[in-house]
């Protein structure tokens, strides 16, 4: 029954935190490392199709070094323009059109307009029209460029020392926001700080363990009050359904844990005996949901990406004059 459920504590709520970025590839595995978005929105005079094979050029790269973003962080992004060196008419039967491109690629802060790092690459494409030869000269670029590489660790280096630079004051918003009880955005904005900040990530975890903490218990506490309140009004088989729904939602952490094992007894005490064997099969159902740890080893992220998701999405124009 749920009114014998112990109240389960982890060792370490820090480790469980560093866990969850170490925990392999999830739907959101932009959290705890660099990542580069890839964005085109601000390259000029390309048809769509152009764009489209530019923007997968770009994943191509920043996949390359580990760093391709799924579009959680939308601060960081890799992009690139492109100049016409040359064009020339190849007589046919068909008739083809070759162009020399230089295609400068930028890696920067979409959202302050800082250009973290820069550089060029010549290619030549050929086509039977001018978005052929666009797409042939693009697709020719090889991420491995030894003067891509360079400018993607210059930036990586770059980002690095803006998070170790800007560590106080993101933790400072993210206090602000717990303050007024905005918890999910702010663990949002915790967990983008990458683990390399060595020194920085610490605090982060402290501190996003802190807020997770006043999240559950906010939470769990209102939920217990609707549930008390439910139950008032229909203390019945179909009142303890919604109770249950509602406790369910409660974590374990929270340190009133015995008030609701109590209020559960209480109603479980009050359901009538030809009704009980469905109310402790939900009661089961929920101790043994209780006992699963992966709830807690995902928590972070999910709230994280749960807040993005119901964010009205934002469009950062890059500057190209970088």
């Amino acid at each position: 029954m749920i009114y014998m459920m112990i109240k389960k504590r982890y060792v370490s709520l820090i480790l469980l935190i560093a866990g969850i970025f170490n925990a392999g590839a999830q739907t959101a595995d932009d959290f705890g490392r660099i990542a580069l978005r890839s964005d085109v929105s601000s390259v000029a005079n390309l048809s769509e199709e152009t764009k489209s094979v530019l923007t997968t050029k770009l994943n191509q790269i920043a996949t390359s070094y580990g760093i391709a973003a799924t579009g959680i962080n939308p601060r960081f992004v890799i992009t690139a323009k492109i100049d016409v060196i040359s064009k020339d008419i190849v007589p046919g039967p068909p008739q083809r059109v070759s162009q020399k491109l230089q295609l400068t690629f930028f890696v920067g802060d979409a959202i302050e307009q800082k250009l973290f790092g820069n550089t060029s690459v010549t290619v030549t494409g050929t086509g039977t029209n001018e978005t052929k030869a666009y797409i042939s000269a693009v697709n020719k670029v090889n991420p491995g460029n030894p003067d891509i590489k360079t400018m993607i660790e210059e930036s990586k280096t770059k980002i690095i020392a803006y998070y170790s630079q800007a560590c106080e004051m993101i933790l400072r918003e993210a206090k602000a926001l717990s303050a007024q009880g905005e918890h999910s955005q702010a663990i949002y904005s915790l967990s983008l700080i990458p683990d390399v900040c060595a020194g920085c990530y610490q605090n982060v975890l402290t501190l996003q363990s802190e807020i997770y903490i006043r999240k559950i218990e906010a939470e769990g506490w209102q939920a217990l009050q609707q549930a008390q309140t439910l139950w008032a009004q229909q203390p019945d088989r179909d009142g303890a359904g919604e109770v249950m729904r509602l406790v369910s939602q409660i974590s374990p952490d929270i340190s009133f844990i015995d008030k609701v094992q109590s209020f559960v007894k209480e109603v479980s005490a009050k359901v009538e005996a030809q009704e009980l064997r469905e109310w402790e099969q939900q009661v089961r159902e929920y101790d043994d949901r209780m006992k699963t740890e992966q709830m807690r080893i995902n928590a972070y992220r999910e709230i994280a990406i749960e807040y993005v998701r119901n964010q009205p999405r934002i469009i950062y124009n890059t500057l190209i004059l970088w």
